[in-house]
């Protein structure tokens, strides 16, 4: 966790004792929600590559496609106001999928007859991990139902494998090539962001009950390509989550 990271936890940890001692009246203040979640929507993207080969360039690029998948999402806050609450949520979504390889490479007699190389690289992973500070607008439709709605900044923390390079095989007469093999490494980066969604629940005792929840989060991140610079992936997406709703 780096020092962005630990600021936004240490403001939310000193700002909810300050906010639970100003609320006044009597009722459940505090909030939990656990939700298993499913990310309904995952960005893919591209990684162009460069290379020398036979005196002349060639290239490669890596498409790594989104997937949909569970996720998990926690959340707690504490309610400052008859409609107004704060809060913060953590979220992780883990995933495998194959990336897409397809490769222009140099025939070693002759210049600019590029061969197209294609292959699939399977099992890389990405895992995100997200931090969402949230201002929430707490509406009670009767005794059982509370509609809340909620946003605010994020914090994504990504790692991700990417392909570094392939190999390939040919023959004389070299018009042909054909995939092997590719090498990879992985990349972790961080950065802000913002969330936004709401939560339908319904409670059955007064403490405890069952909430339905849709969330945006979203962050641009930057991870080390290959070519020397960087490629950019779209952490997180749009979710929906369901489970235990507690208040206390």
């Amino acid at each position: 966790m780096n020092r962005t990271c630990f600021a936004i936890v240490v403001a939310f940890l000193v700002a909810t004792p300050l906010a639970a001692s100003a609320q006044t009246g009597t009722g459940e203040r505090w909030f939990v929600s656990v939700n298993g979640a499913y990310r309904v929507d995952a960005s893919e993207f591209r990684d162009r590559v460069t290379f020398l080969a036979s005196a002349e360039e060639g290239r490669f690029e890596s498409l790594y496609p989104g997937k949909s998948g569970p996720m998990t999402d926690l959340a707690g806050g504490v309610q400052i106001g008859p409609r107004l609450a704060v809060g913060l949520g953590v979220s992780r979504y883990h995933r495998s999928a194959p990336a897409t390889l397809v490769a222009s490479v140099p025939h070693p007699f002759f210049f600019n007859q590029l061969r197209t190389v294609s292959g699939e690289v399977a099992g890389l992973t990405r895992d995100e991990l997200g931090i969402h500070v949230q201002a929430r607008g707490v509406f009670p439709m009767s005794e059982r139902v509370t509609i809340s709605l909620f946003g605010g900044p994020s914090y994504f923390a990504v790692s991700q494998d990417l392909v570094t390079d392939f190999a390939y095989a040919d023959a004389y007469p070299y018009d042909e090539a054909t995939f092997r093999s590719a090498g990879t490494a992985k990349g972790s980066q961080s950065a802000a962001g913002i969330n936004a969604g709401g939560d339908v629940a319904v409670f059955f005792t007064r403490r405890a009950g069952i909430g339905l929840s849709v969330q945006f989060a979203r962050a641009n991140v930057e991870l080390p390509s290959a070519n020397g610079g960087t490629t950019r992936i779209q952490a997180g997406g749009v979710s929906t989550g369901a489970g235990l709703r507690l208040r206390f």
